[in-house]
């Protein structure tokens, strides 16, 4: 599978250039704009890792070159429906055109599933789950589901076109997390919940050669360290990955530097515990993402280089050797 990244910034989109009061800022080489990852499989199709600001240029590229002006077929998948990661949806000239195929993905956050009442759950899986086709865990909820959220912010009052205008959507999925999503003979994803405010999905690609090797993504950004049990089960779905994109927007807990310092309950994580879950789960490459928008390259460099060192010491310690770079918007990688 190839891998592109369309959108690695977090939290809000933060263009190069001079600000009103000329404070200078350069994002340039790691990008400006919010999140958003672009997978190719092996067996052609394709697959979109939420919908920050990044999806925009990726959908005029898929819009005019890419195949997608009436034929083309794509999954997107959210992590969750804070603003940074769907923002750029309403932009996605894809979505727009009739006769394309996107079907969006995303966690079931609807009354009855969260805060504890569980029978509306149940009642959901079992009118859905069942259904020919369907994979346990996958559903299609009216009412406060996916829909509805992305419907929202395409409100009148938001933005002049409705959800409905985005012909070229064809379904919208809801899913319970911890289910297995997608599944064909060369590809699995399955998904897992991280501590976030209102929780996010971790998802996990495996991907099956044709010399019957597995090669293995995971998509983990927006996590924040949690030792109440979370933290094994992240390690477990990151398990012996050979890339995984995680979230790094700030400076580890106690770290000397005094600038972009940890934010206790904001539901981010740093270098230095990623590479701690890293190491355990035998992770070969961790990419950090969720850039924080307020720091520019030349902090971004230094926390690159203080990530590397850092991984360096750990394989010394421990022998199990990860390496470590921060994600670049227009970066490609392949598996």
């Amino acid at each position: 599978m190839k891998i592109g990244i369309a959108g690695a910034r977090g939290s809000i989109p933060t263009p190069t250039g001079k600000t009103l009061f000329n404070r200078e800022i350069s994002t340039a080489k790691y990008g400006g704009n919010t999140t958003c990852v672009y997978v190719m499989a092996d067996d052609g199709t394709k697959h979109i890792l939420d919908a920050g600001t990044g999806i925009r240029d990726l959908g005029v590229y898929l819009s005019t070159e890419g195949g997608f002006n009436g034929h083309g077929e794509a999954n997107l998948y959210f992590s969750h429906t804070h603003w940074d990661h769907i923002q750029g949806l309403p932009f996605f000239v894809p979505a727009y055109i009739p006769g394309n195929k996107i079907t969006v993905f995303g966690e079931a956050k609807v009354k009855g599933i969260h805060l504890g009442v569980r029978p509306s759950l149940e009642s959901a899986l079992a009118q859905h789950s069942d259904q020919p086709g369907n994979l346990p865990g996958l559903l299609s909820i009216e009412g406060d589901g996916l829909r509805r959220v992305l419907a929202n912010q395409q409100n009148f009052r938001n933005f002049p076109a409705p959800l409905e205008a985005l012909k070229g959507i064809e379904n919208y999925v809801d899913f319970v997390a911890g289910a297995t999503i997608y599944e064909t003979a060369t590809l699995k994803i399955d998904t897992c919940p991280l501590n976030h405010p209102g929780n996010s999905i971790s998802y996990r690609f495996t991907e099956k050669k044709a010399d019957g090797r597995k090669k293995v993504l995971v998509f983990s950004t927006d996590f924040e360290p949690d030792a109440d049990g979370a933290d094994e089960r992240v390690t477990a779905f990151w398990g012996d990955a050979d890339m995984v994109l995680a979230d790094g927007q700030y400076e580890p807990q106690n770290s000397d530097v005094k600038v972009n310092p940890f934010m206790v309950g904001w539901g981010h994580s740093d270098y230095r515990t990623d590479l701690c879950l890293a190491a355990k789960a035998g992770v070969k490459l961790l990419v950090l993402t969720h850039h924080e928008p307020k720091m520019g390259e030349a902090y971004h460099d230094q926390l690159e280089e203080r990530a590397k060192q850092e991984a360096v010491r750990n394989a010394e310690k421990t022998g199990c050797k990860t390496d470590i770079e921060l994600a670049k918007e227009g970066s490609w990688y392949t598996l």
